[in-house]
């Protein structure tokens, strides 16, 4: 008996609940479908489903075997798509979407090298600093800087986001430096609304999580505008390393409350959960990761 065409006719009558419309998807005869199924019953001693009034039900011992059938199928199926990609090219159009700033300086840089690496596949970037349903609105994968909260995603890490309390010196040479938290209170601050804090700002300090509620001068989603209202001497601003480490070399930012380390985030591919992952998306992820690893901004141990 062909074990594995047994369980797959097995699951495929679970999932379509009908012999018949089985045999018909399998180009067979419904006799020989039946005859597999109680082939497979008499070679596990168990009967696997019952049919009353065209109806079809697992037994119990049935209902454990389909759920462990999935499983081994689902594995048969990666192991069979990965096989055949090391002999594919990975092509096809791929949709991303990733942060405006982030992929200005972390994404589109890299692009010409990896569409000459993979030139089958055709890349459709979209920059958009608003959430957006991976789903619904049909991407293959979305970069995103934070911890992911839907389970049903899965995220692949490319890299970390430090980030640090930062001004520009004018601005501090005209307000004063805040040497603790109750003195960062009475800043105006610049503030990312994308946070599902907000205004609340977390840090790590002697080992301990600490958080501190600020006054919001200003509040955007875009994080270039944060930026460029730093550097005018609008405020202070909690800030990722991977968008101002220039200025901060520069001298037009300056960091402060050095022993309040703002919470770091992972920077995450994220894609739906499927059995197989497209090998276009695998080869994105895979790309990026190792570019990711090269660079000493995005490269960091966790505080």
């Amino acid at each position: 008996m062909d074990r594995f065409t047994a369980m797959k006719i097995f699951v495929r009558i679970i999932q379509m609940g009908s012999f018949t419309a089985v045999a018909g998807e399998m180009s067979m005869t419904q006799s020989s479908i039946s005859k597999k199924i109680a082939a497979l019953e008499a070679n596990l001693g168990a009967t696997l489903l019952t049919r009353n009034n065209r109806q079809i039900q697992l037994t119990e011992v049935g209902a454990n075997y389909y759920e462990h059938c999935l499983s081994i199928l689902s594995e048969l199926e990666e192991a069979e798509a990965q096989t055949k990609d090391y002999t594919l090219k990975p092509t096809g159009n791929l949709r991303v979407n990733v942060p405006v700033a982030f992929g200005r300086l972390h994404v589109i840089p890299y692009l010409s090298e990896f569409m000459k690496t993979y030139p089958d596949i055709k890349v459709e970037l979209n920059c958009l600093d608003r959430k957006i349903d991976l789903l619904n609105d049909g991407f293959d994968l979305v970069i995103r800087i934070g911890h992911l909260a839907d389970s049903n995603l899965v995220a692949r890490k490319l890299g970390t986001s430090p980030r640090v309390i930062v001004a520009s010196p004018e601005y501090l040479k005209n307000h004063g430096v805040p040497n603790n938290l109750d003195d960062l209170k009475q800043h105006p601050c610049l503030v990312y609304t994308n946070l599902a804090t907000v205004n609340i700002w977390h840090f790590w300090h002697n080992k301990k999580e600490v958080r501190v509620q600020v006054d919001a001068a200003m509040q955007t989603n875009s994080s270039d505008a944060i930026l460029e209202c730093a550097l005018a001497g609008l405020g202070v601003a909690v800030m990722p390393n991977w968008l101002i480490q220039p200025q901060l070399d520069a001298g037009a930012l300056t960091t402060v409350l050095h022993d309040f380390v703002p919470t770091e985030f992972p920077i995450n591919a994220v894609y739906p959960h499927n059995h197989y992952t497209p090998l276009k998306v695998r080869c994105f992820i895979n790309f990026f990761k190792e570019k990711y690893s090269q660079d000493a901004v995005l490269n960091t141990q966790p505080v």
